[in-house]
């Protein structure tokens, strides 16, 4: 899951509909795997779930609501998407996921568009099919009032909006340990990087420091499988609670060739020069 602080985690997160154009990076260019070829739905389905987009937005994306202390981080939502959507055109939609640019308030807080705007054309389309099938239910979300504590960190400069993370970020990629690795290298690129930075060379956060992924040199192909389908560590060694949750939540759902993949790519990353 994304491991930053709860109020810029989800709250001010608008939308996590990936689009069919952009300008994707061809630097982490490859797509994963289809399971079911010929519905294109169905793979949407799953990627809703490894890329998060559920974990966000709610069982269905009705919308969860996050925060709701308006004397610290304030009252903070994510769309119900089965409403938002149908309000916007695919252009919209694209500036969204892959700029971070919301149409109607502009600045986007927390949507991961610096990832986004790497995922593949299959995939975005894959996501597109899948989430225009929604049906609508419950009502709109409504807007995010951030608190006294989230404006104040803004203010900082501690977090800075979707669109400029986009830029920032656009040529900042796990490193290229070669063709061969290709597919691991872009799933960490469209989901690992959000915990474990940019390059993979992780960092401190509320819920405790998140390592550097070379520490998978130190796990067997089936050590490394079942960590990341469990959350449970080589001698049950204690990990950061959200990794645990992602794990289950997430990585669970991604197919054994892309475990496989993402190990292959980890392993190779761990010898290459950092």
């Amino acid at each position: 899951m994304r491991g930053a602080v709860p109020w810029i985690r989800l709250g001010i997160a608008s939308l996590a509909a990936p689009l069919l154009l952009g300008c994707q990076s061809e630097k982490a260019a490859t797509t994963f795997e289809n399971t079911t070829p010929g519905n294109v739905r169905a793979h949407g389905e799953r990627l809703t779930l490894v890329l998060g987009c559920q974990g966000c937005h709610g069982k269905g994306m009705t919308g969860n609501k996050w925060d709701d202390n308006p004397a610290e981080y304030g009252i903070m939502w994510a769309s119900n998407l089965t409403r938002a959507i149908p309000l916007m055109t695919d252009a919209q939609l694209e500036g969204l996921l892959r700029r971070g640019v919301h149409p109607v308030r502009k600045d986007l807080w927390v949507m991961p568009s610096q990832m986004f705007q790497h995922l593949s054309a299959p995939d975005m389309a894959a996501l597109i099919a899948y989430l225009r099938t929604l049906p609508p239910t419950g009502d709109l979300s409504p807007p995010p009032v951030p608190g006294p504590k989230a404006r104040s960190e803004v203010a900082a400069g501690a977090y800075k909006p979707a669109a400029t993370l986009v830029t920032d970020l656009r040529d900042v990629l796990p490193v290229d340990a070669g063709p061969q690795y290709a597919q691991g290298r872009y799933i960490t690129t469209v989901t690992c990087v959000e915990c474990h930075g940019p390059k993979l060379e992780g960092g401190a956060a509320p819920e405790g420091n998140i390592p550097n992924l070379i520490v998978v040199a130190a796990y067997s192909p089936a050590e490394f499988d079942h960590f990341i389908t469990t959350g449970e560590t080589p001698g049950n060694r204690k990990i950061n609670s959200l990794m645990v949750q992602v794990a289950k939540e997430r990585f669970a759902k991604l197919t054994p060739a892309e475990r496989k993949a993402v190990y292959a790519y980890l392993q190779a990353r761990a010898k290459h020069p950092q």
